[in-house]
C-alpha cells in the first residue's frame, strides 16, 4: 500500500434548518475515531462533523477514503443522502453506517440495506471495533474496493455488491462482536482533543460513564440481552472528562450537560460523578442543569445519589403504563404505587421535582385504563407526567409483523419533529413510525389521548398553574379531574385558548401519513416545504402547543382555570353558605400565579423585578403543604408585598437558550425539553420573612438546576 494516509470523515451529522435538532457534541463519532487512531496511529487522518454544510463542503474539497455516519431514526435519511453524495464525488469511497436505528433479524437487516443503496456496511452494535475492522479491511485490500467485500467482516453486515440489483440479493453478515469490558480501552475523545472544535457554543456536551441496562422493555433497543451487563469507565477517567468539560464550557457560558448514561443514580459509583459535578460548578459555573435517565429500580439510592445536587435532577417514575396486563405484554415491572406514593412525598418535602413518563398505546391498554393510569400518576403527586406517542422502532419488537398481528396495531408516518432540509438542491426528510392504534385502543382514543396529553403538559407539567390544583384538592378535586374538567368546559374558554386547543388536534391528524412515499410526494411540493420552513407543521406539537400556552396565552388560562374551579366547587358543595371567602383565595392564587410566570419564555419580557401585594401567605401556605384553607394564612397587618425576581443564574440561562436555539415557536419548543423542568425558570421570591431571593418551592435556595428521567 502507498505510504499515504487512510483518509476518514466521520458524522454525527444534524438537521439545521431552523435549529440544531440535535445539539449535542457528538462523543459517539469521538469514541469511534478515538479508537481508530489508538489503533492505527499516523496510518490514518481523521475528521469529525456534525452540521451538515460542513461535511458537504469538505467532501468536494477533499473526498476521503472512507466515511462513517451514526444512523438514529433522526439522521437516517440524512446520513444515506451524504453517503451517496460522497459515493458521487469518489465511487471508491467506502461508506459505513452504525447507530440503534438497525433491525435485529437478518430478514429486516437485509431490507433495511436494501433501502439504503449507497451504504456498503454496517455496523452491528457497538461500533468501535466494528470500524476499526473495516479500516483494517481497508489496509489488507490496499484501498481496492473489489476485494473489500470478498470475505466477512466481524462486527458488521453488508450485501455482496454484485447481488444487491438482482432477486438473489445476498447478505454478508461477521460474527457479533463481544462487548468492550474495559471501556477506559477506548480513550478519550474529550482528552485527546478530538472533539474540541465542537466546543463552538452551539452544542451541549455529552458524557458517559457507564454502558449496558439490566431491563428488557420490548419498547427499547437497549431491551436486547446484548446489553444487560454493565461496563464502566473509571473514577478518574470520568473526573478528568468532566473537569475538561466544565473548563471550555464555562468559559462559552454553555449551562447544561447531557448524560448519555440510561440508568444513571442506580449504581453507587454514580456518587462520585456526583461529587465531580458539584466540584465543576463551584470551579467553572458549570453544569448548571443536566439532562439524563436513570434506572428505574433502586430509587432510594437515585434520591440518595442525585440528593448531592439538590435540585439538579427531577425523579422520574417511568412507568410507562399502569396496566398491569400492558406490562406483561411489554415485560417489564414497575416500582410499586405506594412506594411511587412514598418517594414523591419524600422528594416534595425536599423541594425537588418529581417525574412521570407515559406511552400510549401499548399492547393491551385502553382507553379507560389509560385515564386510570393517568389518574393514578397525578394523584401520586408527580410534578410533572411526559405522555409520549408509541414509536415503531427498528430493533424493538414492534418491528416485528407477528406481534403487530397479535396486539392488532395500526401505525402511520410522520416526520420527526424539524427533522428536514435542502442540501445540495435536494430535500431530505427524516420520519417515523408510530403506532395510532390497536385492538384495544382506536384512533379516536388516541386523539383524545393526544389532548389529554396537551393539557397534562401545559397545565400540570411544570408547575405553572400549580397553587390552583392545590387548593382544589382541599375541596376533594384531583388534579386529573380538573384537567378533564377544563378540557369538557373548553368552549367556554377565551379565544385564544380555544385556538390552541382546536389548532392542535387539527395539527395532530395532519402530521399523520399513511406510508412513506405520502409523506415524502406531500413534502417535497413547494408549497408544502415552505409551511415546515415556517414552523407551520412539523414541529414536536405538544411542546410546541405548551410553548404557546404559556407565551401567548398564559394570563388567560389562569382567567380560565380560576372561574372554573370556583364554578366547580360552587357545584360540587351547593349548600355552602358563602362562597365569597373562596372567590377571594382563588383569585389571590390567580394573582401569584401570573406574578411567578411572568416573562416565562418571552425573549421580549422586561425582566425587571415585580412586586403584588396579597392577604394571604402564600408562601408559607405552600411551605407547610397546601393542606389548609388560605384563610388559615392571612396577615395579621392587612396586605403584604412579595417580590418576584429573576435570579443572576437563570437570565444567564434565559440568554444561552435564547441564543443557541432562537426565539421563534420551534426554538421555544426546544428550549422546553432543554431546561430543568418549567419551575426552574419561575421568577424567585423574597418577603418580609426572607430578604434573600428563594426558589417558590423550597425554603432553602438552591440554584442547581437539572433534569432527568428514570426509565428501564
Amino acid at each position: 500500500m502507498s505510504n499515504t494516509k487512510l483518509k476518514i470523515y466521520l458524522g454525527d451529522i444534524t438537521y439545521d434548518t431552523i435549529i440544531y435538532v440535535s445539539d449535542t457534541i457528538p462523543i459517539n463519532i469521538g469514541y469511534v475515531g478515538s479508537y481508530i487512531k489508538k489503533n492505527f496511529g499516523d496510518k490514518v487522518d481523521i475528521e469529525l462533523f456534525k452540521y451538515p454544510n460542513d461535511i458537504l463542503k469538505k467532501l468536494k474539497e477533499d473526498p476521503p477514503d472512507m466515511i462513517g455516519l451514526s444512523n438514529y431514526s433522526w439522521n437516517s435519511n440524512l446520513s444515506e443522502f451524504i453517503a451517496s453524495f460522497a459515493k458521487k464525488i469518489n465511487p471508491n469511497v467506502i461508506t459505513v453506517q452504525g447507530g440503534t436505528n438497525f433491525p435485529y433479524d437478518e430478514y429486516s437487516q437485509k431490507k433495511f440495506l436494501i433501502n439504503r443503496p449507497s451504504t456498503d456496511v454496517y455496523t452491528i452494535l457497538e461500533g468501535e471495533k466494528s470500524c476499526t475492522n473495516i479500516v483494517q479491511r481497508i489496509f489488507d485490500v490496499n484501498k481496492n474496493i473489489k476485494n473489500f467485500f470478498e470475505t466477512p467482516i466481524d462486527g458488521c453486515i453488508f450485501i455482496k455488491p454484485e447481488t444487491r440489483n438482482t432477486k438473489n440479493v445476498t447478505t454478508v453478515k461477521g460474527k457479533i462482536l463481544d462487548r468492550i469490558k474495559d471501556l477506559d480501552e477506548i480513550p478519550s475523545p474529550y482528552l485527546t482533543g478530538i472533539l474540541d472544535k465542537f466546543f463552538d457554543g452551539n452544542l451541549t456536551p455529552f458524557l458517559e460513564t457507564n454502558r449496558g441496562c439490566p431491563f428488557t422493555c420490548s419498547f427499547c433497543h437497549t431491551g436486547d440481552f446484548y446489553f444487560h451487563k454493565l461496563n464502566k469507565f473509571s473514577e478518574k477517567r470520568v473526573k478528568e472528562e468532566i473537569d475538561y468539560i466544565g473548563k471550555k464550557a464555562g468559559k462559552l457560558g454553555i449551562t447544561n450537560l447531557h448524560l448519555a448514561d440510561v440508568n444513571f443514580g442506580m449504581y453507587p459509583t454514580d456518587k462520585k460523578t456526583c461529587e465531580f459535578f458539584l466540584e465543576s460548578k463551584k470551579k467553572y459555573n458549570w453544569p448548571l442543569q443536566i439532562i439524563g435517565t436513570t434506572g428505574k429500580n433502586a430509587k432510594e439510592r437515585v434520591i440518595e445519589i442525585t440528593g448531592i445536587l439538590g435540585d439538579m435532577f427531577a425523579i422520574n417514575m417511568a412507568m410507562q403504563s399502569m396496566s398491569e396486563t400492558v406490562l406483561k405484554n411489554i415485560e417489564r415491572t414497575n416500582i410499586k404505587l405506594d412506594h411511587m406514593d412514598t418517594i414523591n412525598e419524600h422528594l416534595r418535602k425536599e423541594g425537588r421535582n418529581t417525574m412521570g413518563e407515559l406511552i400510549v398505546p401499548l399492547p393491551g391498554e385502553t382507553k379507560e385504563s389509560f385515564i386510570d393510569g393517568l389518574n393514578t400518576m397525578l394523584n401520586s403527586g408527580v410534578s410533572s407526567v411526559c405522555i409520549y406517542t408509541l414509536m415503531m422502532l427498528h430493533g424493538t419488537k414492534f418491528q416485528e409483523p407477528e406481534y403487530r398481528k397479535k396486539f392488532g396495531y395500526e401505525s402511520k408516518f410522520r416526520i420527526v419533529p424539524l427533522d428536514f432540509g435542502e442540501y445540495e438542491g435536494h430535500k431530505i426528510f427524516d420520519y417515523e413510525e408510530v403506532g395510532i392504534a390497536s385492538k384495544d385502543f382506536s384512533f379516536g382514543d388516541y386523539l383524545g389521548a393526544r389532548a389529554m396529553a396537551l393539557l397534562v403538559e401545559s397545565l400540570h407539567n411544570g408547575r405553572p398553574f400549580d397553587e390552583f390544583f392545590k387548593y382544589a384538592k382541599l375541596f376533594d378535586i384531583q388534579p386529573a379531574t380538573m384537567l378533564k374538567i377544563l378540557y369538557d368546559n373548553i368552549s367556554n374558554a377565551s379565544e385564544d385558548i380555544k385556538r390552541v386547543v382546536n389548532d392542535f388536534i387539527n395539527e395532530t391528524k395532519g402530521e399523520l401519513w399513511e406510508s412513506e412515499e405520502e409523506l415524502l410526494k406531500h413534502y417535497r411540493k413547494e408549497e408544502n416545504y415552505q409551511k415546515l420552513k415556517k414552523g407551520e407543521v412539523g414541529g414536536n406539537l405538544i411542546y410546541k402547543y405548551k410553548s404557546l400556552s404559556i407565551v401567548k396565552c398564559g394570563s388567560s388560562w389562569i382567567d380560565f382555570i380560576e372561574k372554573q374551579l370556583f364554578e366547580t366547587i360552587k357545584d360540587k358543595y351547593p349548600t355552602m353558605k358563602s362562597y365569597l371567602k373562596i372567590e377571594d383565595e382563588i383569585s389571590e392564587i390567580a394573582k401569584f400565579c401570573k406574578s411567578k410566570i411572568s416573562g416565562l419564555l418571552d425573549v421580549n419580557s422586561d425582566v425587571s423585578p415585580i412586586s403584588s401585594k396579597f392577604n394571604y401567605n402564600i408562601v408559607e401556605w405552600i411551605d407547610e403543604g397546601c393542606i389548609k384553607r388560605l384563610k388559615n394564612y392571612e396577615f395579621e397587618n392587612g396586605k403584604e408585598k412579595i417580590c418576584f425576581e429573576y435570579s443572576n443564574d437563570q437570565i444567564v440561562m434565559r440568554r444561552d437558550y435564547f441564543k443557541r436555539y432562537g426565539t421563534g415557536i420551534n426554538a421555544l419548543s426546544k428550549i422546553v425539553t432543554r431546561i430543568a423542568g418549567l419551575e426552574s425558570q419561575f421568577r424567585k421570591i423574597k418577603n418580609n420573612e426572607f430578604n434573600e431571593l428563594r426558589n417558590i418551592y423550597k425554603k432553602v435556595d438552591d440554584q442547581w438546576l437539572t433534569k432527568y428521567a428514570m426509565s428501564g
